[in-house]
């Protein structure tokens, strides 16, 4: 038996390919659609006559940007978040000793593993925009 070895190659280059799972989902998710509707219509449901109506304009749950965007919000605000209150309040409290707000003093912890000492504070301070207080940079 004779085996072509282009049309197979074509065939496994094929296989192979990287889809586009974003266009496959939005397929299907148009399919799903389409077949909900029919069966609707097959027990006797009134579709509107728009498919805007009822709808809230709100964004393409499809979207895989918004949710990056929520997940790296939701990192943000775990990282920023104090381990206790009592905790939170003794860096609030030497934040403003620094003259830095608790967002830079939480920053410089994470970024160094170290609090932050007048030096660094003094840095940080020099770094900020040029007229900004530190309610500006909050």
């Amino acid at each position: 038996m004779a085996v072509n070895f282009a049309v197979s190659g074509a065939r496994a280059q094929r296989r192979t390919h990287v889809r586009d799972t974003r266009q496959e989902t939005r397929t299907a998710a148009a399919s799903w659609r389409e077949r909900r509707v029919n069966d609707l219509r097959a027990m006797g449901v009134v579709i509107p006559l728009s498919d805007q109506l009822g709808h809230n304009n709100g964004p393409d749950i499809l979207d895989p940007g918004l949710l990056v965007g929520r997940q790296w919000r939701a990192a943000q605000e775990r990282a920023f978040a104090p381990p206790d209150a009592g905790t939170g309040r003794r860096w609030a409290l030497k934040a403003e000793i620094l003259g830095l707000t608790y967002r830079e003093y939480r920053l410089e912890l994470l970024e160094r593993g170290r609090h932050p000492t007048e030096e660094d504070a003094r840095h940080i301070r020099a770094a900020r925009p040029a007229g900004a207080r530190l309610a500006d940079v909050t």
